[in-house]
C-alpha cells in the first residue's frame, strides 16, 4: 500500500472527486455525467446532517490525486417512537488500474469502525453488495422487485422501442417517449377517489406533512422518516428531482401520499409511496387514483421499485394484483444488505427488523 494515503473527504473536494466518479461510472441513469451541485445537494443537505466520507489518494508527478472513495449518506429512520440514523453507501469505488495495488476492503472496514459512533445501521444498494460485505457484517434482506402497470395496449412494443433507442442514443430515446406519449394518452377514468395535486412549492408548505409522519410512524416499523424536512430535502428542494406529490385525507381519519416522478413521459414512477392506517381496500383506491392520474397525463405506465419484506401483507397482495413484475427490468440483480452497529443493535433489543421502501434508498 505504499504511495497511497487515505483521510477524509474536505471542503474543496467535490470537482476532483466529482472528475473521477464521472470517469468511472462515464454516465447517469438519464444519460449524463453527474452535475458538481448534485456533491453539494447529497453530501451537505440531508435532514441526518453531513455525509461521511473518506478519500483514497495516490502521488503522482504533479501531487495528491484522488483515486477512489467511500461514503455514507445519513437517512433518518424510525421504529415506532425510537429515532434512528441510517445510512447508505454511495460513490465507492476505486480505479481500476490501482486495484491490485491497494486493498479497498481494509480501506472501507476501517471507515465503518469511524461510523459506528454515529450510525445506528448502513445499508448498500447495488448488484453484489451482499456477497461484497458479508465479511463486514452485511445480511442480505431480500432483493428489490420491479412492479409495473401499463395504461395502454401497446405499452410494452413502445417501452422496448425507447429502450432500444436508448443504447444509441439517450436523446434519441427521450425524443421517442415525448412523441409516443403525446399520441397514446388513453380516456381518463373516473378514479374512485380524487386526489390533491401539489407541486414542489406546495407540498413544501401544505398543512398535510405538517404532522403525518408523527401519527403514521407508530404504525409503520421500521422506515424512513417522511417529514417535512426529510421530504424537502429528497423531492420538493432536490435540484435533481422532476415531478409532483397526490394526497388524500379520508374525512373518517387516515390519510396517504404519493410521490410520483415524472422525467420520462412515457413511464412515470413511484418515489414514494405511503398510506396510515394500511388498509387494502383503501390502497386499492389510492392506486386506481394513481393510475388515472398518470394516464390522465400521457403516461403509458407506472412503475414502482420497492422491498416487500418489512410491508403489511395486506398492501403487498393488493399491489401484485393490481400491477406486475415488469419483463423488461432485472430486479434480481438489486440487494439489499444492511448492517447493525453496536448502538443500533442496543436500540432494537437484539432483533433485526424488516423494513420496507419504496425507491428512496436507491434513487439516490
Amino acid at each position: 500500500m505504499s504511495g497511497f494515503r487515505t483521510r477524509r473527504f474536505q471542503d474543496g473536494d467535490e470537482q476532483e472527486l466529482n472528475a473521477v466518479y464521472n470517469r468511472v461510472t462515464a454516465r447517469d441513469r438519464r444519460g449524463q455525467a453527474r452535475p458538481d451541485a448534485y456533491v453539494d445537494w447529497f453530501w451537505r443537505r440531508a435532514p441526518g446532517g453531513p455525509a461521511d466520507s473518506w478519500v483514497i489518494e495516490t502521488q503522482d508527478g504533479e501531487g495528491w490525486k484522488i483515486v477512489g472513495h467511500h461514503g455514507l449518506c445519513p437517512f433518518r429512520f424510525t421504529l415506532g417512537d425510537r429515532d434512528m440514523l441510517c445510512a447508505k453507501t454511495m460513490s465507492s469505488f476505486l480505479l481500476p488500474e490501482y486495484r491490485d495495488k491497494f486493498l479497498y476492503l481494509g480501506f472501507e472496514r476501517q471507515c465503518l469502525r469511524e461510523a459506528d459512533a454515529r450510525f445506528d445501521a448502513t445499508y448498500s444498494v447495488a448488484p453484489g453488495t451482499a456477497r461484497l460485505r458479508k465479511s463486514f457484517g452485511y445480511r442480505n434482506y431480500g432483493n428489490w422487485i420491479s412492479f409495473e402497470r401499463g395504461f395502454h395496449p401497446l405499452h410494452l412494443a413502445y417501452r422496448s422501442m425507447s429502450y432500444l433507442a436508448g443504447h444509441y442514443s439517450y436523446p434519441l430515446r427521450l425524443r421517442l417517449q415525448r412523441a409516443l406519449a403525446a399520441v397514446s394518452a388513453v380516456p381518463r377514468r373516473k378514479p374512485p377517489i380524487e386526489l390533491v395535486e401539489l407541486d414542489n412549492a406546495g407540498a413544501a408548505s401544505s398543512r398535510f406533512f405538517a404532522d403525518f409522519w408523527t401519527e403514521a410512524r407508530l404504525d409503520a416499523g421500521m422506515a424512513p422518516r417522511r417529514d417535512a424536512a426529510d421530504l424537502d430535502w429528497r423531492f420538493w428542494k432536490n435540484p435533481f428531482f422532476e415531478g409532483v406529490t397526490l394526497t388524500y385525507s379520508w374525512p373518517e381519519g387516515g390519510r396517504a401520499f404519493c410521490v410520483i416522478e415524472t422525467w420520462n413521459p412515457l413511464c412515470h414512477a413511484i418515489a414514494d409511496i405511503f398510506i396510515t392506517p394500511a388498509n387494502a381496500q383503501r390502497f386499492e383506491w389510492l392506486l386506481d387514483a394513481l393510475f388515472a392520474w398518470c394516464a390522465g397525463h400521457g403516461a403509458l405506465a407506472l412503475r414502482c421499485l420497492t422491498t416487500p419484506r418489512g410491508a403489511p401483507p395486506q398492501l403487498m397482495e393488493v399491489l401484485r394484483r393490481k400491477m406486475s413484475p415488469c419483463p423488461l427490468a432485472r430486479s434480481s440483480a438489486y440487494e439489499l444488505p444492511r448492517r447493525f452497529s453496536p448502538q443500533g443493535k442496543a436500540k432494537i433489543a437484539g432483533d433485526l427488523p424488516d423494513w420496507n421502501t419504496t425507491e428512496l434508498l436507491i434513487s439516490a
